[in-house]
């Protein structure tokens, strides 16, 4: 059992936290126990815990923490808090040594306007769960039993804390990979890279992203007008409020039809397929999911499947056929046989991990009749059996990297419509049949324009991190940074980056010099914080610190 004794929070040269607590050891097969549980049940690989343990004389003591900072580093990930290292072991002294319990002091840097509560919670439910793991078998009951309490505990607990969003993390940990420095503005908005090569982001929204760009693509029906202005194919669709409305719009585009909310993403409160009134009806209560003045949009359907191109400063990323939530077949098992298959395999993995899969329901029986296939049927190997109608945020979907094979003129109105509603980054979504066959051929539409698309959340996404890293920073986002021992070197070393070009800052600790060797006011009394200070202006191109 842990138990934390001290706490300290203090800024220096870097802001650190520094951690004291009491650990006991009740069995050689502890060690043995907890590794276990971190690689089958949490998904650590093997091999990281092997390269961080240590055979001194303190190895027991040390393993155990190196555990211990596996577990909370997921615990942070998972909570939206960007901790990609493990703090490092200040000290390890017995303090029992028949009891064989030890006391240990940690040091870790602190992110920027978190708050500091946040660390204290994920720590000590990380000492409690380790503790709990190291004494407790790993079986199938256990397993459900640990999933729950970090989804309950911590998960659900700090919810919103971070401010961050799906993609925060991800792209994050594709930055610190990348060895470009990050740091947290406030409410989930991290500046990647200083000064004039940072970069400001919101999950995938870069700080290039419009106000009005961001405020349109909220809205369906304003998002279609300005594509539809612009001669791209955009739905067919009316804004009602009321059923009766509903149905005259059904009627005047014909069935079938698509009915969703004006302003909700990810597929909620979507429902396809519509073909007659009684259908509509109860769609329409779906998408104002409990506002009854809600207005909906009814749309004609169009024919295909969604695919997303995903947009970055005005080229494109990556892009994917966008296939519903599907079992693959293997040629010898049923569809029943294959979901329950699926099912016991996802319930041997972390939540956070799973696919989203969920056992046969209604909803499902349509989307396999729909297939051509029953329960009973025997699908080819390979090939996907679809459990619903569409991918949804809701019901999760099975992507399909189409980004080699997308028709150029599908590309093409694709960042056009990113450029004319306002966004550098976007997720545009294009129905059709075929990517491969351009658009003016076909039925298709660009559904929607989606800001703050979802990036590095799944297999596909994840490879094209370093490329939308690299279009947004410029190197690893660092600019040169030079130490002097007085002010007078240091304007010289100014006067050298002055030549090559470069906006170069001069700073003491209580003095700051712009790139004109004008004094800049500043109200902040260390070195430290005046280099911050320095690195978050978007004109500084270099910086030179010197010793008072």
């Amino acid at each position: 059992m842990a138990i934390i004794i001290e706490s300290k929070f203090f800024s220096g040269k870097s802001r650190s936290l520094s951690m004291t607590f009491d650990l006991s050891r009740s069995g050689s097969g502890q060690l043995v126990n907890l590794r276990k549980w971190l690689v089958q049940a949490l998904n650590v690989d093997n091999a990281r815990i092997k390269n961080s343990f240590s055979n001194d004389q303190k190895s027991f003591q040390k393993n155990y923490l190196s555990c211990l900072f596996f577990l909370s580093e997921i615990l942070f990930q998972q909570s939206g808090v960007p901790v990609f290292s493990h703090p490092q072991v200040k000290s390890i002294s017995k303090i029992d040594i028949k009891k064989n319990e030890f006391r240990a002091t940690i040091e870790f840097h602190e992110i920027e306007s978190l708050p500091r509560d946040l660390y204290l919670h994920i720590y000590n439910m990380s000492f409690r769960l380790c503790s709990w793991m190291a004494q407790t078998e790993l079986t199938e009951v256990n397993r459900k039993q640990l999933y729950s309490m970090i989804q309950n505990k911590i998960i659900d607990s700090l919810k919103g804390s971070s401010h961050s969003g799906k993609s925060t993390v991800p792209i994050l940990r594709a930055a610190h990979e990348a060895n470009v420095p990050f740091r947290h503005i406030g409410l989930g908005v991290y500046a990647l890279g200083w000064g004039s090569k940072a970069k400001r982001l919101d999950r995938s929204i870069i700080d290039c992203d419009s106000a009005i760009g961001a405020r349109l693509s909220r809205n369906k029906l304003a998002t279609a007008q300005v594509l539809r202005s612009a001669g791209l194919p955009a739905p067919k669709h009316s804004l009602v409020g009321a059923k009766a409305e509903a149905i005259s719009a059904a009627l005047s585009i014909g069935y079938p039809i698509v009915v969703k909310p004006n302003d909700l993403d990810r597929g909620e409160g979507v429902t396809v397929d519509i073909c007659n009134d009684e259908q509509l009806e109860a769609a329409f209560e779906y998408a104002q999911l409990g506002v009854s003045t809600k207005p909906v949009l009814v749309e004609k359907q169009a024919p295909g499947v969604c695919h997303r191109i995903f947009i970055a400063d005005g080229r494109m990323l990556y892009a994917v056929k966008r296939n519903a939530m599907s079992v693959v077949g293997d040629g010898v098992n049923s569809v029943e046989k294959l979901v329950a298959s699926e099912l016991s395999k996802q319930g041997q993995m972390p939540v956070w991990l799973r696919s989203g899969l969920m056992a046969i329901d209604d909803l499902a029986k349509v989307a396999i009749k729909g297939a051509g296939h029953t329960l009973e049927s025997i699908p080819k190997r390979d090939e996907l059996v679809p459990l619903r109608r569409i991918e949804s945020t809701e019901w999760g979907g099975v992507d399909q990297d189409v980004t080699d094979i997308i028709h150029p003129e599908n590309l093409r109105i694709a960042i056009e419509a990113a450029r004319l509603i306002g966004l550098r980054v976007a997720g545009v979504d294009l129905i059709c049949e075929d990517i491969t066959i351009p658009w003016y051929e076909t039925e298709a539409i660009i559904n929607e324009v989606n800001l703050a698309p979802l990036l590095g959340c799944a297999e596909i996404s994840r490879r094209y991190l370093p490329e939308f890293l690299h279009r947004l920073i410029e190197g690893d986002g660092r600019i040169p940074i030079e130490a002097a021992k007085s002010k007078a070197e240091a304007l010289l070393k100014q006067a050298e980056f002055t030549a090559q070009g470069l906006r170069c800052y001069v700073t003491g600790s209580d003095e700051t010099l712009d790139y004109q060797k004008c004094l800049v006011p500043l109200a902040l009394d260390t070195l430290d914080k005046r280099v911050g200070a320095v690195l978050a202006r978007a004109d500084a191109d270099a910086l030179v610190v010197y010793s008072d």
